[in-house]
């Protein structure tokens, strides 16, 4: 009695090999599609190719059987893992021979109109997913339930890292059984002479919230929008500007250092977030955490790559915010304060939104005339669109913070090539 359990190939013979380019190559399209056979110069080429890809997957360790018996196939990886040199070349090698060169310079020309596939979305937003290259069952267990059993082997992998699968389709019918076995189609690309693929993917309950796809496609809505305001256009390069330098990068991450201490299993809101820089690294510490900005943008930014399991991104204005009274035990606010027309109007909302006892941590930067560096960082800021509200220098900012209702519990000037001063209060009762 066959076992069914997943099985790494590291060899084939050759006409298991050619079992599987002659199952692609013999799949009936529907009325009006052509899927591979658009870009084939032939049946034989279709199956050439197919089998150049199973040697492919072979040498470079991603490709699966559902049992012993190899009954179906499924390649998969992840993209961030680049196949070596050697196979590369020899895929490559095969094209000519098996590619309509006129047809492929069509679907070329046809990207620009047609989207971009699901998997290039998470790629741009930096969030790890499973590429799944190839499924195939052989002719003779075709019908079987075996496409089930091999797809489950992605799955599983899926699961296991808590990432999203993702493989493109080229045909409605397998977009249809796809859709059968758990995955869904979230983008559709329509190329030239009614060529169309379908991206699916599924989504294990255990990732992240901002991973799914609603969320992902909204993202990339957002970053495609035109840019409404300063903050928007700062969004991409934000992280690199303030932290870009080694002076800086040292002063931060001796923030991180003393703030995982302070709000370790707490209720945190942060306000102002930006890209996310100081929530990430903190976050992990906390109980929960809620990091909120005014720009989508920035929150895009944010969401990409990895983000900690108790981390919220919330759209919110600092000077009026949702959050009930007394609800959080630390609010974290970087580098805002001086740039907010009112900020007075936020430290309010920040009292309100504080339990008694609660902590502000608010690090800002400060100017300081003898040094060069802040002058020119103050003018190359002014020159991005963004205007400065309140110049303060060490004395000053803490002047301001303790005038309205806060008592400086400790401050500290770090060490950056921008004068930073790591500053945090308690509500004056």
């Amino acid at each position: 009695m066959t076992t069914y359990k997943p099985v790494k190939i590291n060899s084939l013979r050759e006409d298991e090999i050619r079992d599987i380019g002659d199952a692609f190559a013999d799949f009936e399209y529907g009325e009006s599609e052509f899927g591979m056979a658009y870009l084939g110069k032939s049946r034989q080429a279709i199956s050439d190719y197919i089998c150049s890809y199973v040697r492919m997957a072979i040498n470079e360790r991603v490709l699966y059987s559902t049992s012993d018996e190899h009954e179906a196939f499924i390649a998969f990886k992840n993209p961030r893992v680049s196949m070596s040199p050697r196979s590369a070349a020899d895929l490559l090698k095969t094209m000519p021979r098996c590619v309509n060169a006129g047809h492929l310079i069509k679907m070329a020309k046809g990207c620009g109109h047609a989207g971009k596939s699901y998997g290039a979305v998470l790629s741009k937003l930096e969030i790890p997913y499973i590429y799944v290259g190839l499924v195939a069952v052989r002719k003779e267990y075709q019908g079987k339930g075996f496409m089930r059993k091999a797809v489950e082997i992605a799955f599983e992998e899926g699961r296991r890292q808590a990432v999203p699968v993702v493989l493109d389709t080229d045909a409605h019918i397998k977009k249809d059984k796809y859709e059968h076995l758990g995955m869904k189609c979230v983008v559709t690309q329509h190329f030239e002479d009614g060529v169309e693929l379908y991206g699916m993917v599924y989504e294990p309950e255990n990732i992240p919230k901002e991973w799914k796809s609603g969320i992902v496609l909204e993202d990339m809505r957002i970053l495609n929008t035109k840019n409404e305001n300063i903050w928007d256009r700062f969004a991409p390069v934000y992280t690199g500007f303030v932290t870009g330098t080694p002076g800086n990068k040292h002063a931060y991450e001796a923030m991180y250092k003393r703030i995982r201490t302070m709000v370790k299993d707490k209720e945190v809101l942060e306000l102002a977030t930006g890209p996310g820089i100081i929530a990430k690294q903190v976050a992990s510490e906390t109980k929960r955490t809620v990091a909120t900005d005014f720009s989508e943008k920035m929150l895009t930014m944010a969401r990409r790559g990895i983000v900690p399991s108790n981390l919220d991104f919330e759209r919110a204005d600092a000077s009026t915010l949702q959050y009930d009274d007394e609800s959080f035990d630390v609010v974290i606010i970087a580098n805002a304060l001086h740039i907010i027309p009112e900020p007075e109007k936020v430290l309010s909302e920040i009292r309100r939104v504080l339990k008694k006892g609660g902590l502000l941590i608010a690090p800002n930067f400060i100017h300081d005339n003898s040094r060069k560096m802040s002058a020119v960082f103050s003018k190359a800021l002014s020159f991005a669109g963004v205007k400065f509200e309140a110049k303060w220098d060490a004395e000053g900012y803490r002047d301001f913070l303790e005038k309205n209702g806060f008592r400086v519990d400790h401050s500290k000037q770090l060490a950056s090539t921008i004068p930073l001063m790591y500053t945090e209060c308690i509500v004056d009762e």
